[in-house]
């Protein structure tokens, strides 16, 4: 448990307050919901507790007791959901490991918010449909994220002292002449089509080029689609 608290508690921090958040995160990390109360009654009595706790500190052991280095984890179908938990309650802490974190494709879809301390998405795994990435890099890309924070410390400065406004960083890897820069062309004409019919982007940059003349006629179009974004100043 001390070692579960201290990789995931910020190194500075020291106020019992803090420790005693963090120690129901992760207890509540390694349990499922309502998950000990046998007869359903809604509150653990004395014999539920202590099996209860028993199953926390083997499944704590199980995580926090393993030789391999942290640095970089894997998640994938088989990863237990208490260790996918814990995985995620450390890895959007800001100095915990894993800094890293690999997920297979379906299982990093959906139900994983790893937000608040990332905004970097590696494309590793070749897919076919736009929608399918836009729910993974979905992953980094939500409310209260870290590059929202980053992003609302610059509107904070003037305009003059801003620098480059932070954005999510993107990563595909792609390695030339083979079957995944084939992929790649495919899944780029299909995702200016997803842009097309969901945000607006009638005719993408893709589609003119350099030609001045056509990029100018492409902005005009653009214009005249429906803007649903929010007025200035709200």
């Amino acid at each position: 448990m001390v070692r579960a608290l201290t990789e995931v508690l910020d190194p500075q921090e020291e106020s019992a307050a803090a420790w005693a958040a963090e120690f129901r995160h992760v207890v509540e990390a390694t349990l499922e919901r309502s998950e000990g109360d046998e007869n359903g009654d809604g509150v653990l009595d004395d014999r539920e507790a202590a099996r209860l706790w028993k199953r926390v500190a083997e499944r704590l052991n199980e995580e926090f007791g393993r030789r391999e280095g942290g640095f970089a984890r894997l998640m994938y179908g088989k990863t237990l959901p208490s260790t996918r938990r814990l995985l995620q309650l450390a890895f959007n802490r800001n100095n915990s490991f894993p800094r890293v974190l690999v997920a297979q494709s379906v299982v990093g879809r959906e139900g994983l918010n790893l937000h608040r301390a990332c905004r970097t998405v590696v494309l590793l795994h070749p897919e076919w449909n736009p929608g399918v990435v836009e729910q993974q890099i979905g992953r980094v890309d939500r409310l209260s994220s870290y590059w929202e924070q980053l992003l609302t410390e610059v509107e904070r400065q003037t305009v003059e002292s801003r620098g480059e406004v932070p954005r999510i960083e993107i990563l595909p890897v792609i390695f030339k002449g083979t079957y995944d820069e084939h992929n790649w062309a495919v899944l780029r004409r299909r995702w200016d089509d997803l842009r097309a019919q969901l945000h607006g982007v009638i005719v993408p940059p893709s589609s003119h080029g350099d030609d001045p003349e056509t990029a100018a006629l492409a902005h005009v179009i653009n214009a005249m689609a429906p803007d649903f974004s929010p007025p200035d100043g709200r």
